[in-house]
């Protein structure tokens, strides 16, 4: 979510096992989300009315974890200031424990602000392994996906940024980029003044779209901003503002094959993937037609939302209208950023969960077909508890191990005054768990949990 250059990351844990908290390895995408199995002894199905005594307890600082996250923002209000950065959860160095990888972005005047590599002992503390892994470099960083890309046995980085990405291979626990060689440092756009800009990346994710059993990357992109480029834009007729993507033109993601070999060549238009009208935040996959072949949704930020649909040979065709989850109700693109897929009553019927900007109600895209959907946020009772926080990031899990997937919110608005113009909207806004009733409806647990 949006923060400042003083927010501190936080890890939370909770009072019972958790032994998912963050995106596994993955080298091989599933095919159907996976459920948690219930723990032994767990009231589940119908009847049941209230959700479990579970407890959060911020361990941070006796983790060893310190991080903050560098924005730049110095009063010039630049656009890419508004974004939060990733992080990501993977054992690097194959000793069997996750360990925490942080992005971090950098200062518009040089000032560097690396990410972090936390590597994890193993015993609920973690050690900075951010230098020896030769991580210890600056880019203004959005994200960060994990695989083995060349099939050598180890997971791989690769990294989003504003600028050219960066594909850091694995060699024994050191980190090398070899994005250039590999083709995956991205393209380039050109402003009215002819000058060449690197496209913002924001998100990506692996996937053998052609099944050969290489696995292939998928790289959303955001807006046509740079410095020389920016948009003056003011919320109260007194000061600067940041602009809203709506002011700047759209970004095709790109697709990229991989050829094996540490090699990737880009099929964007063949594939049926040249969407210059996206502004694209997120990306989730599943195989929402049961065909064997991995489909796609990308979130897009005031334009709408991508549903691409896999019809084998590398080639994709974008359905997101036709299958309902391209605008609201009203016919009004919503802000897509943060997205994940899961059965939300374990019945094999997806649902697409989109976290929007405040005044923009959560996304509960359900399926009525195997590409069609209906918003069932309303059903599932999210509505009114999501209408005012801007969330970012979202993530289905299974806190409390009862079999059912629940959500986590992560939220917080892009403009530091915004309660000066609306009162009721907050800056800093808490995250938000939902408890799954097993019934398709969503309960709020936030401060029972210790949100």
């Amino acid at each position: 979510m949006p923060t400042s250059h003083s927010t501190i990351w936080r890890l939370l844990v909770g009072a019972v096992l958790w032994t998912a908290c963050g995106p596994e390895e993955p080298s091989e995408p599933a095919p159907k989300p996976e459920y948690t199995k219930p723990a032994a002894d767990y009231a589940v199905g119908r009847g049941r009315k209230e959700a479990p005594a579970v407890r959060f307890v911020d361990v941070t600082r006796e983790a060893g974890l310190e991080f903050r996250h560098e924005t730049g923002a110095r009063g010039d209000k630049w656009m890419p200031e508004t974004m939060g950065s990733g992080c990501a959860l993977f054992d690097y160095d194959g000793d069997g424990w996750l360990d925490v990888l942080l992005v971090n972005s950098e200062g518009w005047g040089g000032e560097k602000a690396p990410g972090k590599l936390y590597r994890n002992l193993g015993n609920g503390t973690f050690d900075d392994a951010t230098e020896r892994a030769g991580l210890d470099f600056s880019v203004y960083g959005m994200g960060a996906t994990i695989a083995d890309y060349d099939a050598d046995g180890d997971p791989d980085i690769y990294l989003t940024t504003l600028g050219p990405n960066l594909l850091l291979r694995n060699d024994a626990g050191r980190f090398v980029d070899v994005a250039q060689e590999a083709g995956l440092a991205g393209a380039i756009w050109r402003d009215d003044a002819g000058n060449e800009n690197p496209e913002w990346s924001t998100g990506a994710a692996w996937v053998d779209v052609d099944g050969d059993g290489w696995l292939d990357l998928l790289v959303t992109n955001y807006v046509h901003w740079s410095p020389s480029t920016d948009i003056y834009t003011t919320q109260d007729g007194k000061g600067k503002s940041y602009a809203t993507p709506k002011q700047y033109p759209g970004s095709t993601p790109r697709l990229y094959r991989n050829l094996g070999e540490g090699r990737f060549e880009e099929i964007t238009e063949e594939a049926g993937l040249l969407l210059p009208e996206g502004k694209s935040m997120g990306v989730a996959m599943t195989d929402f037609e049961d065909d064997g072949r991995i489909d796609l949704v990308v979130t897009n930020d005031t334009q709408p939302n991508f549903l691409l649909q896999n019809l084998g040979g590398g080639r994709f065709a974008e359905r997101g209208l036709a299958a309902g989850i391209g605008y609201d109700e009203t016919g009004r693109a919503r802000a897509g950023m943060g997205v994940d897929i899961t059965s939300v009553a374990n019945d094999g019927v997806l649902s697409i969960a989109i976290g929007n900007f405040s005044r923009e109600a959560l996304s509960l895209y359900s399926q009525a077909g195997s590409e069609v959907f209906v918003d069932a946020a309303g059903k599932a009772r999210l509505m009114q508890a999501t209408l005012q926080p801007l969330t970012f990031g979202l993530r289905f899990f299974d806190y409390d191990l009862d079999g059912y997937q629940d959500l986590i919110l992560a939220n917080g608005h892009i403009e530091p005054e915004i309660n000066s113009t609306q009162k009721e909207i907050e800056y800093r806004q808490p995250p938000q768990l939902f408890w799954n009733t097993g019934e398709g409806r969503m309960v709020e647990v936030s401060e029972q949990t210790g949100g």
